[in-house]
């Protein structure tokens, strides 16, 4: 009976040691060593998840790591008269960053076209190195959606990626509903957009 119940305790100790495993591998994080370029941030129309991102936006700018940062996404906000990138753009301002340091790109309808359509302005301005911002749940999809994007290109990708809170957390999402659900979506579509075949370029 000891050894059973001693290796029910082993089983259960790996399967949440690959849970967290799996929380932290998605929701990728690496700053550089120096300032950034830029900060790419991802556009959405989903309350939470924007304020997180521009909030997290604003203090990388704050702190001096990033130079400036571009908004993406054409897609119009609910019950607004702006797209996704105006929106971010003017709670940017309201948190302290110069309307001169934001450059927008107010055409992307999804990750994929926030990468392309962000790069003709990341090249316009010569920038080398770019930090990544998405809701941390989909960290490693925006990293591999990027290095796909722009390979070639030359751009150095990082990622600080916004907290997602109460809704999902990279130690324990699988407890919440939520948080299952939230990382059934992006573990879909690492597969549904063929993601996983960047993952040797995803250092």
């Amino acid at each position: 009976m000891t050894t059973l119940v001693s290796l029910l305790l082993i089983m259960v100790t790996i399967l949440i040691s690959l849970l967290i495993g799996i929380g932290h591998l998605l929701s990728k994080q690496h700053l550089p060593a120096f300032q950034a370029d830029a900060a790419l941030v991802f556009g959405t129309g989903l309350d939470w998840k924007a304020k997180a991102r521009w909030t997290h936006a604003a203090q990388l700018y704050s702190r001096r790591l990033v130079k400036y940062i571009i908004v993406s996404g054409g897609i119009p906000v609910p019950h607004q008269s702006q797209t996704e990138a105006e929106w971010f753009r003017d709670n940017l301002v309201l948190l302290g960053v110069p309307g001169k340091h934001i450059l927008i790109e107010n055409q992307a309808t999804n990750a994929s076209e926030n990468a392309a359509f962000a790069l003709p302005i990341i090249q316009q301005h010569k920038f080398k190195t770019v930090i990544l911002v998405m809701s941390d749940f989909t960290g490693l999809r925006a990293h591999l959606t990027a290095k796909r994007v722009w390979a070639g290109s030359g751009i150095n990708i990082y990622n600080s990626h916004a907290s997602s809170g109460s809704h999902w957390n990279p130690w324990t999402w699988w407890v919440s509903k939520e948080g299952r659900r939230l990382t059934n979506y992006v573990v879909k579509r690492l597969f549904r957009y063929r993601l996983l075949q960047y993952w040797r370029l995803a250092d």
